[in-house]
């Protein structure tokens, strides 16, 4: 796969404001102020390259909150929290967590999940139950203020696992598992604020897998997500959003994963320009693996499946792309009895041509479900940002900063 000639907007802060680290140790523990007992942790990256932490919070009794901090790379420190949320109700689960993005107008958006109300746990299906629905709150001054929360869709209450993506324009792109059929779930969509319907992108979708948005060259979205069919194949799908209409998923790679349950192991996407990464796991054949391919003209056609993990993994998976088109990629391996292999969270990169590095072990964990889900963003030329939740008796949020060799 050739390079194409491209330069990514949203790095020129990040390439100019790179931060050195110690040679001596690629990965660094990085404080944030979060209360004992948090959870539920994801970044993202502010067009003008500000890294924004956020996270669930137990405020006391049954209270929580959902908050954000953003990084000060001179400093290498998290900044004061912020809270976006607070109060009763709240949703908290090891798989779905809050989502928070910020459009190019530096407005913010929070999404989370609160618990359906409890007239409706006779009528509401869904794969939890009564279910659970997202709902979302936005600011316009850097997060002093906050809208009142609205919920992410005014036509189903069992509304989850809700990804957003922020468009060149300055909407704000919403796509969920969407319970409304009781049957099994459905993957819909909608521009957050805009009048219309939700909109059908696929009528039949995995139950409780993570989605995973880009942006594309054309002011659209990509979207992956992982499927299912009538057989119970559960397989990863992509669906491009043009900037007005969502057209017809196509299939990321045909696995062949046949399972009965969800696995809750969502694909994850990258991107630089037309360059796109796309990460995912699979037992397909009962081999558990971590695969990975890199597109160069905007997801339209991939290009080689890699194999990424080290034979035990758990999935979970996290990626981003360098300048250089380089992938860098996160996911859970299990001990290996045999090696002595330390189970935990692995780093590897997965260069343009086709080159594999050593694996990185970033932090020792398990593969319970309170372990989580790693998230990373770029936060330097050859830089990231990971944050992860450490599980015990009461779970703690740990976050690194790590050099990409």
């Amino acid at each position: 796969m050739n390079l194409p000639h491209f330069f990514c907007p949203m790095l020129v802060t990040l390439l100019l404001g790179a931060v050195a680290s110690p040679a001596a140790n690629p990965v660094v523990a990085v404080a944030a102020l979060v209360a004992p007992g948090a959870m539920g942790s994801s970044l993202t990256l502010a067009p003008n390259g500000t890294s924004f932490l956020c996270w669930l919070e137990p405020a006391g009794g049954e209270v929580w909150a959902v908050k954000f901090s953003r990084f000060d790379p001179a400093r290498r420190d998290w900044g004061t929290a912020q809270v976006i949320a607070q109060g009763l109700g709240f949703f908290t689960n090891w798989a779905d967590f809050p989502q928070f993005v910020i459009a190019r107008d530096g407005r913010l958006t929070a999404v989370w999940s609160v618990n359906n109300p409890a007239h409706h746990a006779a009528t509401v299906g869904g794969h939890h139950g009564p279910g659970y629905r997202a709902v979302y709150a936005s600011s316009a001054d850097g997060g002093a203020t906050w809208t009142p929360e609205l919920p992410v869709s005014d036509e189903s209450l069992p509304v989850e696992f809700v990804a957003l993506q922020p468009l060149r324009d300055g909407r704000v792109l919403a796509a969920w598992l969407d319970g409304r059929n009781h049957d099994r779930s459905a993957l819909y969509a909608r521009v957050l604020g805009a009048p219309g319907p939700d909109v059908l992108v696929d009528s039949s979708v995995c139950d409780c897998c993570q989605l995973s948005f880009v942006p594309t060259t054309d002011d659209g979205a990509l979207l992956a997500y992982r499927g299912r069919t009538r057989d119970e194949i559960r397989d990863m799908q992509l669906a491009r959003f043009d900037g007005q209409a969502w057209q017809r998923p196509v299939t990321l790679n045909a696995d062949g994963w046949k399972i009965t349950g969800c696995p809750v192991n969502g694909p994850q996407l990258a991107e630089c320009g037309d360059l796109i990464g796309a990460v995912w796991f699979t037992a397909a054949d009962n081999q558990p693996r971590v695969l990975a391919r890199v597109s160069d003209n905007a997801g339209d056609s991939f290009g080689p499946v890699v194999r990424v993990d080290l034979g035990q993994p758990q999935g979970r998976v996290d990626n981003v792309m360098l300048a250089d088109g380089t992938l860098v990629m996160t996911w859970l391996e299990m001990a290996g009895k045999e090696t002595g292999r330390e189970g935990g969270i692995y780093l590897r990169t997965l260069s343009l041509e086709g080159r594999l590095s050593e694996p990185l072990l970033v932090a020792p964990s398990s593969t319970e479900r309170m372990s989580g889900f790693p998230r990373m963003v770029l936060q330097g030329k050859r830089q990231v940002l990971l944050t992860c939740t450490r599980e015990g008796p009461v779970s703690r949020l740990a976050t690194f900063l790590i050099d990409v060799k």
